[in-house]
């Protein structure tokens, strides 16, 4: 069952994270991730949760995110996007 990795993004700096964002794509595709949603612009329905930039991936299920967030080629880019944003990362399948 399909899992889906929800991340409140906050970049600092747009051109810095541009490398990780090219970097990080072809091993989520590797992983079996996606993108679905990259919203500049989320729209707050309720609560006082206020990101930045919305970003959903899915991945065929958790363990196949989690694979993918403890993935030694995904340490050294975990530590380029921390020097150029600031994120909440959670994950959750259905049921």
């Amino acid at each position: 069952m399909s899992a889906y990795v929800v991340i409140d993004l906050d970049i600092h700096d747009p051109d810095g994270f541009q490398r990780y964002a090219d970097a990080v794509l072809p091993l989520m595709r590797e992983a079996g991730g996606r993108n679905l949603v990259v919203d500049q612009a989320p729209v707050v329905l309720e609560g006082d949760w206020r990101p930045s930039t919305l970003v959903i991936h899915e991945f065929p299920d958790r363990a196949a995110a989690q694979a993918f967030w403890d993935a030694p080629a995904y340490q050294p880019l975990k530590a380029l996007r921390r020097k150029h944003s600031c994120v909440r990362v959670v994950v959750g399948a259905p049921g």
